[in-house]
């Protein structure tokens, strides 16, 4: 047993749950003593074949009772014999022995897959905080000290069931409150049983209610119910009576339960049809996932009440309205009659629909522009959904002042629309298609742009146009090339690349620092220093997760769709704290390649570039001190000025040297069979260019490299692509 040379107090539980024989009043002393807990529970778990998992619990106290929960349930039960698991389930567990303190939860993780225990915890009383041991649970907040009494629930009400009461209240607003202890006696027994007695349990803070079985009808029973705060505090209690009563069970209560079978993504109303001999029906209430025991349920503060639907008070409904797919699952109802019978059933509700169609394919859309009869044709492939109905188009068009106001959508139902009264001074017209399923989901937008005015450039200002390419893995690459390589077969679209790398001025405006640690120098090598004076170096310090924050916001800041999801979540104040190493949810970052925001380039998309057409070593030149800063000609001093070298053909600056830039794709060696986009998975990923402090092999356009997508330095920095349709 574990002692704590601590301030007397009772030590609070630290599960939500309602645990029969747990202590219940002590008198609070402020001398310091010796405290003494009970040992923690530990669990062991063997392979139980098609059964699952088989779970044992023990502790070394002798004579301690083991309580537990599973699967974040609101009521305890006695440990007694090994439990048997068939899916993954958190198990919480802790001893309890009079006359010293509960020993602190243990938490398993049971896993079917690998039929052993995953993971266990340890976690404080007051807190919540976990420990990897007991120790650490029990001494985080061991010596608070709280001597106040907690407030006295309201509301109490109790409702006689066969054998059983089912006891309501409305919880205390104190913000320390643990649970409600709860104890109960005949009225001929004349006392309140104590703590580890059967007649007492613990309600969880929230359930505010419990449901007392084993009782004997006819007897009347005076129920006690009082707050325990975290620090063990109890309030003065209050009562309320109630006697059982017997039900006959050649009676039954039967509960039908009907939904719709159409889609919805917006409500669903269940019907309840109720069979009984009594009078009527006293209460119907319904849950998602709520307990299968018909007593708790309508003791479940929480659970919701059904509405009357009938004169002979026998048919109920409730509605379930959604603003997700969440809202699908399993909804238990449960009925009280007037003659006490209670009855419980289960339906599983998979109605709700949210999920949109799938977007119309921008590489399957056709555009023709007639400048004779001032139109614009579209065609496309409308997605293989079943529940696919129509598409939705609207468009802007744009010219030197800037985008028109948006057209209202039309619906389409074909696969073909003509856009007549073109105007062919406009540079070019923005369709915004958009898939809509029967029900009004609607896909996120597809843009596809058509130009109109060739004259009018439609390129970003400090973009230039990088054209297509088709690569069908039988060219032959000067230099040789470790992405071109044979039997890769890609085709990269047209896009809009930075001419420079991003410059720290840039960063700065955008995110409000510059984190850049590299000193910044002019072409002429002198040193530089301020804000002013180093805007048009190359930010550096920069992380790929970095990056991809920079690219979300800057594309959210100018109203384009941004590229970068994480978890599902588009908008970087949605993404958490930036990693400063390797992280899964990071990592799993995706990429939409059809949208019109900004985004790093593909390493395929980087090389194609930085080549610019031609054969030569570097990006513009085989002499690398005409294209780029690298060690040689900044004596490993610092980054230099962006476009202070020579350009590429494609008129793109600094592809050699000055900065690494980081790429989208994941680093492995590439064969025939890598996607366009890189490989699937890996640890690393790419850079290339090479820098102000690496030799010049590093710059070369067909070098490759790769780091931690965590990793920051001064070398790193970063360059920025846009779709150019």
């Amino acid at each position: 047993m574990k002692k704590t040379r601590i301030l007397a107090v009772l030590a609070a539980m630290t599960m939500g749950l309602a645990v029969f024989g747990c202590k219940a009043e002590t008198e609070t002393e402020t001398e310091y003593v010796d405290k003494i807990y009970a040992e923690a529970v530990t669990f062991t778990a063997e392979d139980a074949g098609d059964a699952g998992v088989k779970v044992a619990m023990a502790t070394k106290t002798e004579g301690a009772a083991i309580y537990y929960t599973v699967d974040k349930s609101s009521e305890s039960l006695k440990y007694s014999e090994p439990l048997t698991f068939s899916k993954d389930t958190e198990i919480k567990a802790f001893a309890v022995k009079k006359d010293i303190e509960n020993s602190p939860i243990s938490v398993a993780k049971v896993s079917i897959k690998t039929k052993t225990i995953t993971e266990k915890v340890y976690v404080c009383a007051k807190c919540q905080k976990e420990y990897k041991t007991a120790q650490e649970a029990i001494d985080c907040c061991a010596e608070t000290l709280d001597t106040t009494a907690p407030a006295d629930v309201t509301e109490p009400v109790a409702a006689a069931k066969d054998s059983s009461v089912v006891l309501t209240w409305k919880d205390a607003t104190d913000e320390d409150i643990f649970g409600c202890l709860v104890s109960w006696k005949a009225e001929s027994q004349g006392r309140a049983l104590v703590a580890l007695e059967k007649d007492s349990l613990i309600a969880a803070k929230g359930q505010q209610g419990c449901v007392v079985t084993g009782l004997t009808n006819g007897t009347k029973y005076t129920f006690t119910v009082k707050t325990m705060d975290t620090s063990g505090n109890t309030s003065a209690g209050v009562t309320v009576k109630a006697t059982p009563v017997a039900v006959d069970s050649k009676e039954p209560l039967k509960i039908d339960l009907s939904v719709p079978e159409a889609k919805s993504n917006t409500s669903v109303t269940v019907t309840v049809n109720v069979e009984t001999a009594a009078e009527k029906i006293v209460d119907v209430v319904y849950k998602k996932d709520g307990s299968v025991n018909a007593a708790t349920l309508l003791a479940d503060a929480d659970a919701k009440k059904a509405e009357q639907n009938s004169a002979g008070n026998k048919k109920w409904t409730f509605e379930i309205t959604a603003a997700d797919e969440t809202a699908n699952g399993t909804y238990t109802v449960a009925t009280l009659d007037s003659d006490g019978r209670e009855e419980a059933a289960q339906i599983t509700i998979d109605n709700f629909d949210f999920t949109p169609p799938a977007k119309v394919s921008i590489s399957a859309i056709k555009d023709v522009y007639s400048s004779d009869n001032s139109s614009i044709t579209l065609s496309w492939t409308n997605p293989a959904d079943s529940d696919f109905d129509h598409v939705e188009i609207s468009y802007t068009s744009t010219d030197s002042t800037g985008d028109s106001k948006r057209s209202k959508a039309e619906i389409v139902t074909g696969t073909e629309k003509i856009f007549e009264v073109i105007d062919g001074n406009k540079a070019y017209y923005t369709y915004y298609i958009a898939s809509v399923d029967k029900l009004g989901n609607k896909s996120n937008e597809v843009k596809y742009k058509v130009s109109v005015n060739k004259t009018v450039s439609n390129v970003p200002e400090g973009f230039v146009e990088i054209p297509s390419a088709s690569i069908d893995g039988t060219e032959s690459w000067t230099p040789s090339s470790e992405v071109f390589v044979k039997g890769r077969n890609l085709k990269i679209a047209s896009f809009y690349m930075s001419d420079h790398e991003v410059t720290r001025g840039e960063y700065k405006t955008l995110m409000g620092k510059d984190p850049s640690s590299a000193s910044a120098y002019d072409k002429d090598g002198n040193r530089l220093t301020g804000d002013d004076n180093v805007k048009n170096n190359p930010v550096n310090y920069i992380s790929w997760y970095d990056a991809l924050v920079y690219c979300n916001t800057r594309s959210i800041n100018e109203g384009l769709t941004p590229c970068y999801a994480i978890g599902g979540k588009t908008d970087p104040k949605d993404w958490g704290s930036v990693p400063s190493s390797s992280n899964s949810t990071w990592n799993a970052a995706t990429c939409d390649f059809t949208a019109d925001g900004y985004r790093l380039p593909t390493e395929a998309e980087w090389e194609w570039a930085a080549r610019g057409g031609e054969s030569y070593k570097y990006a513009g030149s085989d002499t690398i001190g005409d294209v780029a800063w690298y060690k040689e000609n900044t004596n490993n001093t610092g980054t230099r000025d962006v476009k202070t070298k020579k350009k590429n053909a494609y008129g793109l600056y600094d592809m050699s040297g000055n900065v690494w830039e980081w790429c989208w794709d994941w680093y492995d060696s590439i064969s025939g069979d890598t996607a366009s986009t890189g490989p699937a998975s890996g640890s690393l990923r790419c850079q290339r260019g090479g820098s102000w402090n690496y030799l010049a092999h590093y710059a070369q356009v067909a070098y490759r490299s790769s780091i931690s997508p965590g990793s920051r330095s001064s070398s790193c920095g970063f360059r920025l692509v846009r779709n150019a349709n």
